[in-house]
């Protein structure tokens, strides 16, 4: 590349992928430079590998590009039109778009020795057209209206890359075809040059001291040598200190035939500034006929004064009909004979710098070969060895590829056109990566049902390239545990279930996976049958982008803490697949598990084709834990369209633990657990307390999760829940709690689990643990949608929870479907002790915290104050039908909105221990504060509350509030005060439009405080619900209960079994607006101040058969 650079070059070798620049540093044309050139480099590499070397690739969106769509001959040369398009020449892309016909010219030597010319054409000849490409530098004068800005007055800033062409010919021998031919340039070959400084002398004496010697210039440059055109046979080179980038624009005039000026318009200023005042000029211009630009006149100049350069020794032509030209100076033109190599001591080039080429005779010198080294003003502390030493060109690099094959009908004048076979296009068509379907690299048989390459997968696998590729596994049994470690784009697909994947015991290790996969990249697993126990059948550890598909997943009913699935990775698919236990029946019969089996004929009752006929058979483990774990630390995880089924413990198990004494990478899937050989006979507990002798807890949690999508899964009949934590830990003990951040479980069906009766809670963890269809510990942004979780649990007398979770930072619970979990047997006995009911979250906050995707895509910097008030409602409970057999239906305490509405709520029982005591049905709790407050404000109020008569004078009291409430006096100058909520949140809490059903008509006698309490610190809206009891032996003091900063109970309906609650609706508030109820009973109402009170218009159905029982009070 020509140009004004201080520096250029850098090589592949260098294995550079970019350039980063620090803060504070000054940043160099050669950083720059450098970055382009990286860029540039990979992009060639890139496209000759991805696309394809040595070929013209058009793409099949544009398949006409540069297509030959003629060509001719005459005794001037020859002329071709190519269609214009898009390709990829020898990789690089090549926009064309045309505008008249090329010329084409004959490579000469060493390309084609001895060359051809126009004149050796005849019928029968033929000739390739080679599309040839190169980059070279653009100067902004050579386009000023383009690349120059006005606004500098003129000059120049950085140049272009531009992709030149040039269509070459080359003669054909017989055989040959267009991909016969060797179109790359040989640089080994060619003419070698040699660059050393001058020697050092030095002046002798008793203190020796340097005269002289090495580079003695006063600037730094980067110099350029580059072959120029023979003249009379004779090799020349041209040389410029400024590689070539002392450019301009003029105009010229004739004197005669070999003299003339040029008149500077352009750049002026760098030329007077250069220190030369004589040069060899070229003057150049594009030509379209040749796609490329070229020098038209070259002469010897010296410049004037008048910004005038003195022409003489003209060779060529003004380039016409421009009035202003492109110009290059050089520092001066040589013989390359004049510089020869083996002198004693090498020919002086300028400021001693001293070069030597290898004769003609010895080496071939090309025009436009190049080389360009560095040259570092004296006293600067720089190393010569970077200079040229017996060194080939540095370039030009021309990318060739053969675009067609011409087959001449006859001598010139001549001509050739499309359609006839006189014009072979040579040209490849291909198809974006996206859209190729390669077949497999390998394929695999078992030597019995089925034949391919290998009998081994992992032979398959240890076989595949470091770039990977895809092995088909064909029908039949491999027995073998396949290890696919440090691997990228490994496919692995089998023929459905008919390939079958059996893991086996190590003599050395012991059990092992059937299928492991570590430290890899993009690895996919599908269409197979995969068998194993007591290790995973699937192991994915310290692994992206891996996918599991289609696959029929089962497990051997053996003791275990592994699932069937156990993954610690980032990017994880796991979709379609049919996750199970083995019946052990069908392995000591050598079945094959799972295998499909003719249905009976039609007629028969188990037909098809019956009526209400039974489910496949399901074995139940009684060991083996089934299902799918994910790891701590996995990010963006999918988890879709799976059946899972029959494991005894979670089916989908989120996090892992780490042992505190163990290695810091050494994550296990759960702590170890003692043999259970009766199958089972302990009941499963997913707590932990365990501590070492210093009191700090054994195992901790491996970290959490981010980004985890359970969608559209079919979870049944697992031992423990159908999505669960793997352990609670004892929080007073130091324990830990498993996080995941950004979870959406949405569209799965989550029924039969926890067949196992779970072991009753130690008093530690009687808060903090829970079983069900769904039990998590902490999570952020937690979005459970479209599920339906029933008929978990084996009796309700046990504590069972449709969902359950400690802390959730933005809670959405819509269009579920809980119901019948812990389904009721009979009457209530004693019931076991432990949290249950439809949906129980302890805490829910206002999301604070993003998943990892939009940490990755977002500035996260922002003041956490402002984070709280992202807009979001911290819980929403829409849409859903639960029915909680036994416990509240809905137990919720949040900070920050809260929505609750279009729900049916059901509750079928009450404990009449704990909290079911206070609040039968619903529980919600609210410490979220209006954002009316200041802190000014509420110390008004409490100086109201605790003044006495200091403030009953109403209208001190109005003052006192609208100066202290609004300004806090105690800065100077007084402030505004902010809202509360500055540094916590709002509470608004809605409950609305729903069906909420307190049913015990068959229970035992109890006295309850209420079915619902509803209450915030903010403002409590209970509108437009159904809300009732039903109920023989049970009493309630307060149907429903509503307490907030404000209150407005508006338009319900609350009905009760005669004479079983004191008053259908008590509703208390510093503002309170409690009107246009029905009610069976009587209702209070209470505000801080009567003024702050409407109630009325409210119905009671007591007073139509008491009248004035209410006393009027609903009114």
């Amino acid at each position: 590349m020509k140009g004004d650079f201080s520096k250029w070059g850098l090589s592949s070798a260098d294995n550079y992928s970019g350039v980063l620049h620090q803060q504070g540093r000054v940043l160099l044309d050669q950083d720059w430079n450098a970055a382009q050139q990286i860029q540039a480099l990979w992009r060639e590499q890139a496209g000759r590998d991805i696309v394809g070397d040595g070929v013209v690739a058009v793409p099949v969106a544009a398949p006409d590009s540069l297509q030959i769509l003629g060509a001719s001959a005459t005794a001037g040369g020859v002329e071709l039109t190519l269609a214009p398009g898009r390709a990829w020449v020898d990789g690089v892309l090549l926009h064309y778009a045309a505008s008249s016909a090329l010329n084409a010219e004959y490579l000469q030597a060493p390309l084609q020795d001895p060359p051809f010319d126009v004149s050796s054409i005849a019928a029968g000849v033929r000739d390739a057209v080679v599309l040839e490409v190169w980059d070279e530098a653009l100067s902004a004068f050579q386009d000023p209206l383009a690349l120059l800005e006005p606004a500098l007055g003129g000059p120049d800033t950085t140049a272009r890359v531009q992709t030149c062409l040039a269509l070459k010919l080359k003669r054909l021998q017989p055989g040959e075809d267009c991909g016969d031919l060797d179109l790359d340039d040989d640089f080994g070959s060619r003419g070698r040059l040699t660059v050393t400084p001058s020697p050092t002398t030095v002046i002798p004496g008793p203190c020796p001291v340097p005269d002289s010697g090495g580079y003695s210039g006063f600037e730094h440059y980067l110099y350029r040598i580059e072959i120029a055109e023979p003249k009379a046979g004779v090799a020349r080179f041209k040389w410029s200190q400024f590689n070539g980038g002392l450019v301009g624009r003029g105009e010229y005039t004739p004197i005669d035939a070999s003299s003339g000026t040029v008149a500077i318009t352009a750049n002026l200023s760098m030329l007077e500034q250069s220190g030369l005042d004589d040069f060899y000029f070229e003057a150049l211009a594009f030509d379209p006929a040749d796609g490329h630009w070229r020098v038209r006149m070259s002469a010897q100049a010296a410049l004037g004064a008048g910004g005038t350069l003195a022409l003489t020794a003209v060779e060529g032509s003004w380039p016409a009909p421009m009035e202003t030209a492109f110009f290059r100076l050089w520092n001066g033109i040589g013989n390359v004979g004049d510089f020869p190599l083996g002198l004693p001591l090498d020919n002086e080039l300028n400021d001693g710098i001293r070069i030597a080429f290898d004769m003609p005779a010895s080496g071939l010198y090309v025009p436009g070969d190049y080389w360009t080294f560095p040259a570092r003003a004296a006293g600067v502390a720089f190393d010569p060895g970077v200079w040229p030493n017996a060194a080939p060109p540095q370039g030009v690099v021309h990318h060739r590829a053969a675009l067609g094959v011409l087959t001449w009908s006859g001598s010139p004048p001549t001509s050739l056109a499309l359609g006839k076979d006189d014009i072979h296009d040579c040209r490849q068509p291909f198809l974006p990566l996206a859209k190729m379907r390669g077949c497999c690299i390998y394929t695999v048989g078992d030597g019995r049902h089925s034949f391919g390459q290998f009998t081994s997968i992992q032979a398959a696998v240890d076989a595949l390239p470091v770039e990977g590729g895809t092995i088909c596994v064909r029908k039949g049994t491999y027995d073998e545990s396949v290890r696919i470690r440090g691997r990228v784009n490994v496919r692995i697909h089998g023929c459905g279930p008919s390939t079958r994947v059996r893991a086996i015991r190590d003599e050395r290790r012991g059990a092992l996976p059937a299928l492991w996969i570590r430290d890899c990249d993009s690895v996919a697993l599908e269409d197979m049958a995969i068998e194993s126990g007591p290790r995973s059948a699937v192991h994915i550890d310290n692994a992206r982008h891996v996918q599991v598909r289609r696959c029929l997943i089962q497990m051997r009913d053996e003791d275990t803490v592994w699932q069937a699935v156990y993954s610690r990775g980032d990017d994880i698919l796991i979709e379609h697949n049919i996750i199970e236990v083995i019946d052990p029946r069908d392995l000591k019969q050598g079945l094959v598990p799972g295998a499909a089996q003719r249905p009976p004929k039609l007629g028969d009752a188990s037909a098809p084709a019956g009526v209400h006929t039974a489910p496949d058979p399901l074995w139940r483990g009684e060991a083996t834990r089934g299902g799918i774990q994910l790891a701590g630390g996995s990010d963006r995880v999918r988890i879709a369209h799976n059946l899972i089924r029959g494991g005894v413990w979670n089916g989908i198990t989120l996090g892992s633990l780490t042992a505190v004494d163990g290695r810091p990478d050494d994550d296990i899937p759960d702590k170890p657990q003692p043999p259970d050989r009766c199958h089972p006979c302990q009941p499963p507990d997913l707590s932990d307390d365990d501590v070492d002798d210093n009191g700090r807890p054994r195992y901790v949690s491996t970290g959490d999760l981010y980004d985890i999508e359970i969608v559209a899964n079919r979870i049944t009949d697992m031992g423990i829940n159908g999505i669960g934590t793997v352990r609670y830990f004892d929080l007073a003990k130091g324990g830990d709690l498993v996080g995941v951040h950004g979870l959406r479980i949405a569209d799965n069906v989550i029924a039969r689990c926890l067949y196992r009766d779970p072991a009753r809670p130690k008093d530690a963890f009687a808060l903090l643990i829970a079983y069900g269809g769904i039990a998590l510990a902490k999570v952020t942004d937690l979005r459970i949608t479209g599920n339906e979780i029933v008929q978990n649990g084996n009796r309700f007398q046990l504590p069972v929870c449709g969902v359950f979770a400690l802390i959730v930072q933005g809670l959405q619970v819509d269009a579920n479907r809980i119901v019948d979990n812990g389904p009721r047997d009979g009457a209530l006995r004693e019931p076991q002790p432990g949290i249950r009911g439809g949906v129980h979250v302890w805490l829910v906050l206002p999301q604070i915290e993003a998943p990892a995707a939009a940490m990755l895509a977002s500035d996260l910097k922002a003041d956490t104050r402002l984070v709280l008030r992202n807009g979001a409602t911290a819980l929403m409970v829409r849409d859903n039908v639960i029915v909680a057999p036994l416990g509240r239906a809905l137990t919720c305490f949040a900070v920050g909105p809260a929505t609750v509405a279009r729900n049916r709520l059901v509750t079928q029982g009450n404990t009449g221990t704990g909290l079911d005591r206070i609040a039968a049905t619903v529980l919600i709790g609210d410490l979220g504060i209006s954002n009316e407050w200041t802190l000014g404000l509420l110390s008004v109020l409490v100086l109201m509350l605790v003044g006495g008569d200091k403030f009953d004078d109403r209208k001190i009291f109005c003052e006192y509030a609208r100066t202290f409430g609004v300004y806090d006096t105690t800065r100077k100058p007084p402030t505004l005060w902010p809202p509360l909520v500055r540094r916590w949140a709002t509470g608004k809490l809605l409950l609305s439009e729903n069906q909420i059903t307190l049913d015990v008509i068959d229970d035992e006698g109890l006295l309850g405080i209420t079915s619902v309490l509803v209450a915030s610190l903010d403002d409590v809206a209970m509108v437009d619900n159904q809300i009732e009891i039903s109920s023989t032996q049970q009493v309630y003091f307060f149907a429903n209960l509503a307490i907030g900063g404000s209150v407005r109970m508006a338009d319900n309906r609350f009905s009760e079994t005669w004479m079983r609650a004191a008053y259908s609706g008590v509703s208390m508030g510093l503002m309170n607006t409690t009107t246009g109820n029905q009610s069976t009973h009587c209702m209070r109402a209470n505000a801080m101040q009567p003024n702050l009170l409407v109630f009325r218009d409210n119905l009671a159905l007591i007073e139509a058969f008491c009248e004035d029982i209410c006393g009027h009070r609903n009114v």
